[in-house]
């Protein structure tokens, strides 16, 4: 299990607070084609939107709320979140909040998992959830129920790993989409369009259909966020200059990027380059990062 360092957060009371606010595990073997990684997120006091906001991350996900009141902001205004469910791509953003501390767990699935486990598009709930029990039923709440009677970390990710491998089918299929979404990733979406129907062979025309049908978004729709999200990623890494990582991610320059991400995320880029640690920063600006690269932070 991989842990992120305590986090210092100081109040206008010059009270200071170390939270753990980010632990993560990578799936097991089989869930390779599946799932990104398994994670919890801990805020032990109340939060508000302004600090919450999510970039997109090509992927769906399935939430387990086990402290909290979240309400979830996007495109289809201010909703009450559940404490289950499979949410999809939310674009161009989303935040949250909650009145109260808030611990979460989440299963980060690749593009095609969610229709492939549970026979739903990404697409169809793009900007979008619906409850976790009326996708997989009773299995929500005996699920929530363990969750909620574990009072280790390690366990509960573990519960989540178990469940999931419980929903693989008996016959797992990677196909051309598949192949084509690991290359993306492979290249950090630092390539084009005609780059993937090259490699596998395929037309523009299927695979812009497949990419609507399954994700909804349009090849070079997805190309782009998966390469701004690797360009954040590096930005908040910090060991190479903002610079270098515009020109190496193929932005002609700073406003070039910056109106990305004014679009994706809508602050300064000092909330990847400060100093005060962040969940953007933390944890959704890095989901999308292969295994390898994860010695820093997923």
């Amino acid at each position: 299990m991989a842990y992120l360092p305590f986090i210092q957060v100081t109040h206008e009371l010059s009270i200071t607070i170390f939270i753990r606010m980010h632990e993560f595990i990578l799936p097991s073997a089989e869930l390779e084609h599946f799932v990104k990684r398994i994670y919890e997120i801990d805020i032990p006091r109340p939060s508000t939107f302004e600090e919450n906001r999510v970039i997109p991350m090509g992927t769906g996900t399935i939430t387990f709320v086990l402290k909290g009141d979240p309400l979830i902001k996007g495109k289809n205004g201010i909703r009450e979140f559940p404490k289950y469910a499979l949410g999809g791509q939310y674009f161009p953003t989303f935040s949250f909040q909650s009145d109260t501390p808030l611990l979460y767990y989440g299963v980060a699935l690749k593009p095609t998992a969610s229709y492939k486990l549970f026979g739903t598009y990404l697409a169809d709930i793009q900007n979008d959830f619906v409850p976790f029990d009326t996708v997989v039923g009773q299995d929500a709440d005996r699920l929530y129920e363990h969750l909620s009677k574990t009072d280790s970390t390690e366990q509960r990710l573990q519960l989540l790993d178990t469940f999931m491998l419980d929903q693989l089918p008996d016959e797992v299929t990677y196909n051309h989409l598949d192949v084509v979404i690991d290359y993306i990733y492979e290249k950090k979406g630092i390539l084009k369009v005609q780059d993937l129907c090259d490699y596998e062979g395929i037309s523009r025309r299927y695979l812009e259909k497949k990419f609507k049908q399954h994700i909804g978004f349009t090849p070079g729709q997805f190309i782009r966020q998966v390469r701004f999200n690797f360009a954040c990623a590096a930005i908040a890494e910090g060991t190479e200059s903002v610079e270098d990582i515009f020109l190496k991610f193929n932005y002609y320059d700073r406003s070039h990027f910056m109106k990305k991400f004014k679009k994706f995320h809508g602050g300064e880029l000092e909330v990847l380059t400060g100093e005060e640690d962040n969940l953007f920063k933390t944890v959704f600006s890095r989901i999308m990062r292969t295994d390898q690269e994860n010695e820093y932070h997923p």
